[in-house]
């Protein structure tokens, strides 16, 4: 199924109310959905996983945790440049840490890129549906055209929006959400 970006809050809302499930069960229910999805890549294939500190991060944190888990070796980079987590991402926080396989940076305050490939396949977990405003400095810069996007704001150019999916690894314009649809 297919839902506009304006629904997915109050579907998330609605499935936590009436399932009943936690908001962390709900997350790790999409990031093992996300995960199935990655599996088209081959465990050597370089992987970095850039994550916000909203729940969208924590679905990262919480991918790049399952995707350890199946042999993959990640690059994991949170920012967290308020000092503020939110509760969901902090446990996936704390559930990546000491995690085989994954070289993690929480970036407080100067960012230092990684060197991408073209054989690097890039975890988008920046920015979600709570992104109220355009992006400025270096989150403005180009889109990545190979890999996974978490979700996908609305208030995002269009043509930023054509590379973002929910649990899909092709260009789409609306989310596919793994959390509504199990």
């Amino acid at each position: 199924k297919i839902f506009p970006t304006t629904s997915i809050k109050q579907l998330d809302a609605d499935t936590i109310e009436n399932e009943p499930i936690a908001s962390i069960d709900l997350m790790e229910r999409a990031s093992r959905a996300l995960a199935v999805l990655a599996e088209r890549w081959e465990p050597d294939t370089p992987l970095t996983v850039f994550a916000g500190p909203g729940n969208n991060g924590g679905d990262a944190l919480a991918l790049a945790r399952l995707l350890a888990g199946k042999g993959y070796r990640l690059e994991v980079y949170l920012f967290n440049t308020k000092g503020t987590l939110s509760p969901d991402c902090e446990t996936n926080k704390e559930r990546l840490a000491d995690v085989p396989g994954v070289d993690f940076h929480e970036v407080t305050t100067q960012f230092v890129p990684p060197v991408l490939t073209a054989d690097h396949v890039v975890i988008d977990g920046l920015f979600g549906s709570g992104l109220n405003k355009a992006l400025s400095g270096g989150f403005a810069g180009p889109t990545f055209a190979a890999g996974i996007r978490v979700s996908m704001p609305s208030t995002m150019p269009r043509p930023a929006r054509r590379m973002g999916t929910r649990a899909s690894l092709r260009p789409a314009s609306t989310w596919v959400r793994a959390r509504a649809i199990g």
